[in-house]
């Protein structure tokens, strides 16, 4: 079950960084710092990574539609 299940991605990111500056922070080992700094950092770009995908997706699709209209259009 997710904690905030409303969040959108970027959101998401944007606190996975804020969580991931505090960890370099906590009263703790620096090997423990680094490894929290470096689990939140790659979820970030994970889930940067994944709205890139989608936008590129929605993009194409999109695309791919203006262009079967046009060709039935041009026939």
């Amino acid at each position: 079950m997710k904690l905030f299940p409303t969040r959108n991605p970027s959101a998401r990111a944007a606190a996975h960084r804020a969580m991931a500056k505090s960890a370099l922070f906590s009263d703790s080992s620096a090997a423990v710092r680094l490894k929290r700094y470096n689990h939140h950092i790659e979820k970030a770009r994970a889930l940067e990574a994944e709205q890139v995908h989608i936008r590129r997706s929605r993009l194409m699709k999109a695309y791919d539609t203006l262009r079967a209209e046009n060709a039935e259009v041009s026939q």
